[in-house]
């Protein structure tokens, strides 16, 4: 895409006070995203057998991670101490399975994950993830989940369980038509970022950019502002900036 808007410039810097903050993002698996970016994800992992990416085209996982950073960029004045565990739960598949994103979900919190970003999402309930999700929030762990983009209020899993922040895509104004609304959604974000892939801009839409977005404030607010992730997921969930209008 045309765009005036620049790549993410962000610098790593060493953990301070309560410990480390990390993302695990449970998606596809990561392309690279230039020597800067890169340095900020701890760990690539799967539970889908190896991936592979195209490399003229940014997979959803790498979208995703960019768009964490970019967020977190702009609550931390362009240096931070929170990185990404990323976990491929698709492997060489357009779709995956609960039972694949329960794996990974539980990889990341054993790999030290405080906030967990899940960018998909399905119409299917699935007990067995909504109980291992249950048990990852109940430690003080935050899980952010993408509320759909059917334009609905058709509950969309796991974003709809009342343990995991629902995000939905807009401003504080109007949600976006084909973004998905209701009385489970928790948090509005814009729509789109823009990432870069071997110096081309790529624009991503959805409800999961939308998510990664406030992974990324959330993470950027607990590492900057030395807070756990519960209570820099309380901080963005009353902020103004990010309440959801009450109806579509």
């Amino acid at each position: 895409v045309s765009t005036t808007v620049p790549p993410v410039q962000l610098k790593l810097v060493p953990p301070a006070g309560n410990g480390q903050v990390i993302v695990g993002l449970i998606d596809t698996g990561v392309q690279s995203m230039g020597s800067d970016l890169d340095k900020f994800i701890l760990k690539s992992l799967s539970v889908a057998g190896d991936a592979t990416l195209d490399p003229n085209s940014p997979a959803h996982g790498p979208s995703m991670a960019e768009a964490i950073l970019r967020a977190a960029s702009l609550t931390s004045g362009g240096s931070s101490s929170m990185q990404i565990v990323s976990v491929d739960v698709y492997g060489n598949h357009e779709t995956t399975t609960m039972f694949d994103v329960a794996s990974g979900v539980a990889l990341a919190v054993n790999n030290g994950a405080n906030f967990i970003n899940l960018s998909l999402g399905s119409e299917g309930d699935s007990q067995y993830l909504h109980n291992l999700l249950k048990q990852v929030v109940q430690s003080g762990i935050v899980v952010n989940a993408a509320a759909g983009n059917n334009g609905s209020s058709v509950p969309f899993y796991p974003a709809a369980w009342s343990e995991v922040n629902s995000v939905t895509a807009g401003s504080q104004s109007k949600i976006a038509s084909w973004a998905n609304y209701g009385s489970s959604v928790d948090l509005i974000a814009p729509p789109s970022s823009v990432v870069y892939l071997n110096g081309q801009a790529f624009l991503v839409t959805g409800t999961s950019t939308s998510t990664a977005i406030i992974s990324g404030v959330m993470a950027g607010t607990a590492a900057s502002q030395n807070l756990s992730a519960t209570a820099a997921a309380n901080a963005v969930k009353t902020s103004p900036a990010f309440k959801p209008p009450a109806t579509p």
